[in-house]
């Protein structure tokens, strides 16, 4: 009887010991986990900032080149890149998100501006604002594979990896097109607001938002129909949009108001604006909602808003002539 009160005593000591080492070992696997990055484009000195979202501090500038002027930027966690677009340089940028550094630079054509990637960062979407035409990045060799014609002055780009779809804002026709990415056709053009910029798209895939500059308002598309189904008016001289993960919230950017306008997708009305800095222009939202992060153009700086309170609570200095169009920060979703 004894021994076997040792034994149950050894055993479950043992298991407690087993417990902890599996406890640290997970501990440690954490404590290797790479930070979380938003990728910055500062288009007036030619470069990247990097900034932690856990501290939200900058601490890396990525020199893209001297007159490269960088505008938008694409990014993939599952990649391990940031796609950077340099209207200026006639090409993009390849920025590794672990090392930080430049690891490749491919021309393009004489005016990239939009980007946008697949999750897996194996693809990537520049529209060229000049030859209205689409270039299909294989990421992996480094060589156009496809050029789509679109519409003219192609501008905002987002990927729905699960429908296999590109959409593409044409600013100066006044539309955007849905793009097959499989067999890179043109699915449906549908008319929008006057010179439609951003654009965004609901997680679930079935709601797009064209942000619409000249109206002052955004075009909500029922992607299933390929039908316009509603427009909203937001502030004046809208940029660029993002969605919440829950897809219950929209958060646009008004450049001449300098605020941004939070919109209940629900609802499909404005229930609060943001003052935030001087002509915000990109914008971008952490993967678990809790943060909105406006990019100011007018002043070189990044006001990050708490989705919750609706209220700037950071304000980030940057580089010169900040745009982050397009996602600046990865997700894994």
């Amino acid at each position: 009887m004894l021994e076997h009160i040792r034994l149950t005593f050894i055993k479950a000591a043992l298991k407690r010991v087993a417990f902890f080492l599996v406890g640290i070992s997970m501990l440690s696997a954490c404590s290797t986990l790479p930070p979380s990055y938003a990728f910055m484009t500062n288009q007036l000195n030619d470069s990247v900032s990097v900034i932690d979202l856990e501290t939200q501090k900058i601490v890396k500038t990525i020199d893209i080149g001297e007159g490269k002027r960088p505008a938008g930027i694409a990014t993939s966690q599952a990649g391990h890149k940031a796609f950077v677009s340099n209207p200026d340089g006639m090409d993009i940028a390849i920025i590794d998100t672990n090392t930080l550094e430049v690891t490749n630079r491919i021309p393009v054509g004489a005016g990239p501006v939009g980007i946008a990637t697949n999750k897996e960062g194996t693809r990537v979407y520049i529209a060229d604002w000049y030859k209205n035409i689409i270039s299909v990045l294989n990421a992996d060799t480094s060589k156009i594979i496809a050029t789509i014609p679109v519409g003219k002055s192609p501008a905002g780009l987002i990927v729905d990896d699960k429908q296999q779809r590109l959409y593409v804002t044409n600013r100066d026709d006044n539309t955007v097109m849905i793009i097959d990415t499989q067999h890179y056709g043109i699915l449906n053009t549908i008319k929008v607001g006057k010179a439609p910029f951003g654009v965004a798209l609901s997680p679930d895939g079935q709601t797009l938002y064209t942000v619409n500059v000249q109206s002052s308002d955004v075009s909500v598309i029922d992607t299933k129909q390929a039908k316009l189904v509603d427009t909203i008016d937001v502030g004046e001289w809208p940029y660029c949009a993002v969605v919440s993960p829950d897809g219950h919230t929209l958060y646009v950017t008004n450049q001449d108001d300098g605020t941004v306008s939070v919109i209940d997708t629900r609802s499909s009305s404005v229930i609060d604006t943001i003052e935030v800095g001087e002509s915000p222009d990109g914008i971008d939202i952490t993967e678990d909602g809790q943060f909105v992060y406006v990019v100011n153009w007018g002043e070189a700086t990044i006001s990050v808003i708490d989705s919750t309170t609706k209220k700037v609570v950071s304000t980030i200095k940057t580089g010169k002539g900040p745009r982050g169009f397009g996602q600046f920060i990865a997700k894994s979703k």
